[in-house]
């Protein structure tokens, strides 16, 4: 079985005609079979693969229809490998992906037994003797009507496909917390968090993140969650300048696209995005990033800096516009040894002399905020000065 990887669903439909050949007999269909449950009853209906190549979509011109909106047109196809006589499935590039016994996959060996799924709707994969395989039956196209999120039995996928509901429905909340200079304790910047609000799933964007990573729909989420921040602030004089989250799934080249284009929905806000130092371990990459942002007038900023491996040498040869520092600098900083203070100190200053401005993640006691501003930090953010709170309320 191989993962999902770069695919190319041209070249994939040709390749599995190639293998499978187009036998109007249904060269290896013999005995072939899908089970179902049919939904809202314990009943199981069993699909007969009545020639292969066998397409599967919500389109009616493949050879199985499924009315899903989950399902793309031509979601995937079974076939016969004719090298190794063996069964095979191909995803066609689908949205929501074809998953082989609870893994993604873009090519797979089938065995009876297996469980398919074509996005949230399930399949055991089975097969008969030839005298019992039923292809004196009168051919035509099997026609099964299935809701999105219709509840099959494999648990992962009833969780992880209604992320798709999620983001078509916008069944989320921005939050927005404030960043404020540490020398006055201005409102400087607000950073855009998010919140879930979906009935049937999690609260918790890192959650909401996993469930969406069994789909490949990190980076949709993402962006999703980015473009409500911005309209829910983009008339709100409050607001002036937005630090948005970014995913370490999300290519530069999207993230540019994306960060861009939301200049359209408001222009007058300074746009800031934050991306995770550790996705940033190239300084091409990074200079690339922070050109291309700065043509669309966002800037950039590294988060969670110091979070497991610090990069000081990266930083250096590409620094971004502001660092943020992971909590774990700043947490009881006031009590830590002078030691501790010290090496923080010279970190924040190298920052500084790079024209970096810097941010205190964190911060939830005055003693903290304190000790911060002594070490040098011109930024911070945390529970002292404000949670996350709706756009009405600030």
């Amino acid at each position: 079985m191989s993962g999902s990887g770069p695919f190319n669903p041209r070249a994939a439909r040709t390749a599995s005609r190639q293998l499978a050949g187009r036998n109007p007999r249904g060269r290896g269909a013999e005995g072939w079979f899908l089970e179902t449950r049919v939904p809202g009853t314990r009943t199981i209906t069993k699909v007969r693969i009545e020639k292969l190549p066998f397409r599967i979509g919500r389109s009616s011109s493949v050879d199985f229809t499924i009315a899903s909106r989950a399902i793309s047109g031509e979601h995937a196809e079974l076939f016969w490998d004719s090298r190794t006589e063996e069964l095979r499935v191909q995803d066609l590039g689908s949205t929501n992906g074809t998953f082989v016994n609870n893994q993604r996959v873009s090519l797979a060996l089938l065995t009876p037994g297996d469980i398919l799924h074509i996005a949230d709707v399930e399949f055991r994969v089975g097969c008969e003797q030839a005298a019992e395989n039923g292809l004196g039956q009168p051919p035509g196209r099997n026609t099964v009507p299935l809701q999105s999120g219709e509840h099959l039995p494999h648990n992962f996928v009833k969780g992880a496909i209604k992320i798709v509901d999620l983001i078509q429905s916008e069944a989320y909340v921005p939050l927005f917390q404030p960043i404020i200079r540490l020398v006055d304790h201005a409102v400087a910047a607000h950073e855009a968090l998010t919140r879930g609000r979906h009935p049937d799933l999690p609260e918790n964007p890192s959650e909401l993140f996993k469930m969406a990573a069994d789909l490949g729909l990190e980076s949709e989420l993402s962006h999703a969650f980015r473009r409500k921040a911005v309209r829910a602030v983009a008339d709100n004089p409050a607001v002036t300048t937005l630090f948005l989250n970014s995913h370490p799934e999300e290519s530069v080249t999207d993230l540019v696209r994306d960060v861009i284009a939301l200049r359209e929905i408001a222009p007058r806000l300074d746009l800031v995005l934050e991306v995770h130092e550790k996705a940033m371990m190239d300084p091409k990459k990074i200079r690339f990033l922070k050109d291309e942002l700065a043509r669309g007038r966002v800037r950039l900023a590294f988060d969670d800096f110091g979070a497991g491996e610090s990069r000081l040498v990266q930083l250096a040869e590409a620094p971004p516009d502001f660092l943020k520092f992971d909590i774990e600098f700043v947490r009881n900083i006031d009590s830590a040894p002078e030691s501790k203070r010290h090496f923080l100190r010279s970190i924040v200053a190298a920052a500084g002399d790079l024209g970096v401005m810097t941010i205190a993640e964190g911060i939830e006691t005055q003693a903290e905020a304190d000790a911060c501003l002594s070490v040098g930090f011109s930024h911070g953010q945390g529970f002292l000065f404000g949670r996350g709170v709706a756009p009405e309320t600030l």
